[in-house]
């Protein structure tokens, strides 16, 4: 029981570096840069990319009405309560 509890604490100790660390490199890329880090996959390749606050709030607003479309869709066919 001991090896797991020792395991256990390291994995997270681990874990949470390495948060710390991509949390503190995108602070730093912020306040030298002006702009974000993003993450775009483009076929089977990552990409990081530069994005502004602008840019990435105008991508939040365009998937957030993706979204909102997707689930106004209406269904066709079929018996409403009133058929059943």
């Amino acid at each position: 029981m001991g090896f797991l509890k020792r395991l256990a604490f390291y994995l997270g100790l681990v874990l949470g570096l390495v948060t710390v660390a991509v949390a503190g490199t995108v602070i730093i890329t912020y306040l030298f840069t002006g702009k974000l880090p993003s993450v775009k996959m483009s076929g089977e390749k990552a990409e990081v990319e530069l994005m502004t606050p602008d840019e990435v709030v105008a991508l939040i607003r365009e998937l957030a009405a993706k979204v909102k479309a997707a689930s106004q869709a209406k269904v066709t066919g079929g018996e409403d309560d009133g058929q059943a």
